[in-house]
């Protein structure tokens, strides 16, 4: 419906600045700063009513258009800031838990170790013990018994 507005304006291509306001869905106040800002002269004058081309209608709509996009923009790139802070966040916790189980790890390797050291120890020991056992046994094969009435003589 608009499309038709505007090609049925379009014949005279003049516009007033409440029409151009209405069809490009600005403010009278914003269309009359654009015209100002970019020295738009206009086509026909009626009491104190200003008639515009109807170029301007595209115009105002084709920049709102960029500003949008560049709003958008700006919103991904406030977005992409709040979940990269929430990412660094994230990192720091897993840095401090990945700390914690590094050290949790460097204490059973410490342990192992201690452990292993410690049986290497008790077999050393044992195998002392079962030396000595066997060098006793031998020591009283070697001896002869006797029998208890000849230690009388």
């Amino acid at each position: 419906m608009i499309k038709k507005q505007i090609e049925d304006k379009s014949e005279d291509k003049s516009l007033t600045v409440s029409e151009i306001a209405e069809k490009s869905n600005l403010t009278r106040n914003k269309v009359w700063s654009y015209i100002r800002k970019n020295g738009i002269k206009p086509k026909s004058k009626k009491g104190k009513t200003y008639q515009f081309d109807s170029q301007i209608v595209s115009e105002l709509i084709q920049k709102q258009s960029k500003k949008q996009v560049k709003t958008d923009n700006n919103k991904n790139i406030s977005v992409s800031d709040d979940v990269l802070k929430i990412f660094q966040k994230q990192l720091e916790t897993k840095d401090k838990q990945i700390e914690r189980l590094q050290n949790t790890v460097d204490y059973f390797q410490k342990e192992n170790l201690a452990l292993r050291l410690e049986s290497s120890k008790q077999k050393k020991l044992i195998a002392e013990k079962n030396d000595k056992l066997n060098a006793v046994s031998e020591n009283d094969l070697k001896t002869e018994k006797k029998h208890w009435w000849q230690s009388f003589f």
